[in-house]
């Protein structure tokens, strides 16, 4: 969802904390597939392509943990 929109506009700060936190849920999910894609462990720069995904994991929790 755009935040920004007109529907955006309408939520109370309870469901934008809420839409944020989903959002920023399913970033991890995606990073930590991406670490799990077997196409990924065939990379040269496996580790460094693994220490950037669990960067962002942790990254993302930190700001999730941060929202009310």
């Amino acid at each position: 969802m755009d935040l920004k929109s007109e529907k955006a506009q309408a939520l109370t700060k309870k469901q934008v904390f809420e839409e944020l936190k989903e959002y920023i849920d399913e970033q991890v999910q995606v990073a930590q597939r991406k670490c799990m894609d077997e196409e990924n462990f065939q990379l040269p720069a496996f580790s460094e392509f693994q220490a950037y995904q669990r960067g962002i994991q942790k990254a993302l929790t930190k700001l999730y943990n941060l929202l009310p």
